[in-house]
């Protein structure tokens, strides 16, 4: 393969782990298809006519932190099937070296791999020990990444997050929470499965508690949402506001419905919500 692209064969390798040539691991090798190797010369040789023109475009764009637009959901996708967490991570690099922060890799690049490995699940494309697999290469790839975006000084409350019984998935909150440490709040990651009645009892013994995110994505688990939601309200201060969020909750009116203050359309607008309660507080 490396005569044929006319490279190092260590830099075939780091395209492999990059998810930028699809690879399938066979015992201690790696296998490469050949429709896959032309494709990907084909666009390598597309891309080296533009560099002269995009050099000075590209180091622009570095500068003021913008992103290029790799695909890099579908090259880490690749990688968790294949269960190959190095290369994962060597993906999730090249992303922050691309000029993605910790919100576009949590938010734009592990969310959306999250979702698309389901995804495969479902259609039955992939085993459940596959998905099974990726959910806990992405748990440990947090666990790489976080105590990189680590945020020193004092914290700005606390936030509680969890999921109610009948939920089972609980990376997408560990990635909620991680981002909610880095915006500065302290956070009670509670994970998936909690009773209505756990979540009373935490609300009443925490203190300098601003919300609670009620996290459902799956259309079953909505009557325990609404049940977690309602025990909270039962034990905690008018001013502490309750979010519900996840693919199962469709539209604010919805998550009113479930008797949640707002509802959580997406990370980035809890971050702004928490923002607006932070600075009507202070």
């Amino acid at each position: 393969m490396a005569e044929a692209l006319d490279v190092h064969y260590m830099t075939v390798y780091r395209y492999v782990r990059e998810g930028m040539l699809p690879a399938t691991r066979v015992n201690r090798s790696w296998q490469i298809k050949r429709t896959d190797l032309k494709e990907f010369e084909s666009a390598r040789a597309g891309n080296s006519k533009q560099v002269g023109q995009s050099a000075s475009k590209t180091s622009r764009k570095a500068r003021h932190g913008a992103r290029d637009t790799a695909p890099w959901v579908e090259r880490v996708v690749s990688r968790l099937v294949e269960g190959d967490e190095r290369g994962s991570l060597k993906v999730l690099e090249a992303a922050l070296r691309s000029g993605h922060d910790i919100h576009g890799i949590y938010i734009d690049v592990l969310l959306p791999s999250l979702v698309a490995i389901g995804d495969l699940w479902h259609r039955q494309k992939i085993d459940i020990y596959v998905e099974h697999r990726a959910s806990v290469i992405i748990i440990r790839l947090i666990s790489q990444i976080s105590p990189r975006f680590l945020r020193r000084g004092l914290d700005r409350g606390t936030i509680i997050v969890g999921a109610p019984v009948g939920e089972e998935h609980s990376v997408g909150i560990s990635i909620i929470a991680d981002l909610l440490r880095y915006e500065g709040w302290n956070v009670f990651n509670l994970g998936a499965n909690l009773p209505a009645s756990e979540f009373a009892k935490v609300v009443e013994n925490t203190q300098d508690l601003v919300a609670v995110c009620v996290v459902a994505t799956m259309a079953d688990s909505l009557v325990e949402t609404s049940k977690s939601i309602s025990a909270i309200r039962k034990v905690a201060h008018r001013d502490i506001k309750c979010f519900v969020g996840g693919a199962a909750i469709k539209s604010n009116v919805h998550a009113q419905k479930l008797g949640a203050d707002h509802w959580v359309a997406n990370p980035r607008d809890f971050f702004v919500s928490l923002d607006l309660l932070s600075s009507k507080a202070g």
